[in-house]
């Protein structure tokens, strides 16, 4: 296997100053882009800048990527950064990861990626709308206990989702999170969810026993349109 960091070092991406200390990583040359499977990205830039964002658009499209690996300083991740980067199966975070936001459809479209843990991480991670929509093969996700918020489409469209650990302080669940995950069949809500909107559970045909929580939730009349854990749940409000 051919990895970028074999390739291409630091000279070969592109940054955009964010400060005096720190900056953002804009992409790759294009030849490198055309060779990489493994996107090590670097800590600082050549001026000693801390790479703390990944630009928007930054590594879009590129069908060659298997892999990526954040520094622990990467605080956000751009709009679609790595949109539809087909070949894409892995992301890698470690324990010390500082991310904190992940912007629209940054992943949306990463056919390859299977599963997703962020479990590690210890902040409120914050994600933009369809953060992670159409990862079609996406199996299995684990979120940050401290995340409050599962955004619009966030993952939409991942038809073999089946194994998805909610944050403990999760309190809104948004229109269409899961929309049309046909493989999910069994999901724990935490006790915290305060709030379930519109099409959030749509057109998840397998979804059939989902406990509430015992406090007050408001749902709403179209959030499990098309489930069969519709009526059970409407009956229980």
């Amino acid at each position: 296997m051919t990895h970028l960091h074999d390739i291409c070092g630091i000279h070969s991406f592109s940054f955009t100053a964010l400060s005096d200390t720190t900056c953002a990583v804009s992409g790759i040359s294009s030849e490198c882009a055309s060779l990489c499977e493994c996107l090590i990205i670097p800590e600082t830039d050549m001026e000693g800048r801390v790479v703390v964002a990944i630009a928007d658009g930054a590594f879009a499209n590129n069908e060659t990527l298997h892999s990526v690996v954040l520094p622990n300083s990467v605080e956000r991740i751009g709009k679609r950064a790595f949109a539809f980067c087909r070949s894409l199966f892995d992301i890698r975070t470690s324990a010390g990861s500082r991310l904190s936001y992940i912007g629209d459809r940054a992943f949306i479209g990463c056919e390859c990626l299977s599963s997703l843990s962020l479990g590690h991480l210890h902040n409120d991670l914050v994600c933009g709308k369809k953060a992670f929509a159409h990862c079609t093969r996406l199996r299995a996700v684990a979120l940050p206990m401290g995340m409050t918020e599962i955004s619009e489409g966030m993952f939409e469209g991942c038809r073999v989702l089946t194994l998805v650990v909610l944050p403990e302080m999760l309190r809104v669940i948004h229109t269409a999170a899961f929309s049309a995950c046909i493989s999910l069949a069994d999901l724990a809500l935490p006790s915290s969810l305060r709030q379930i909107h519109d099409t959030a559970f749509s057109f998840c045909g397998k979804l059939k026993t989902l406990a509430l929580p015992e406090h007050e939730c408001i749902i709403s009349a179209t959030a499990f349109l098309d489930c069969p854990a519709m009526p059970d749940f409407m009956k229980a409000c």
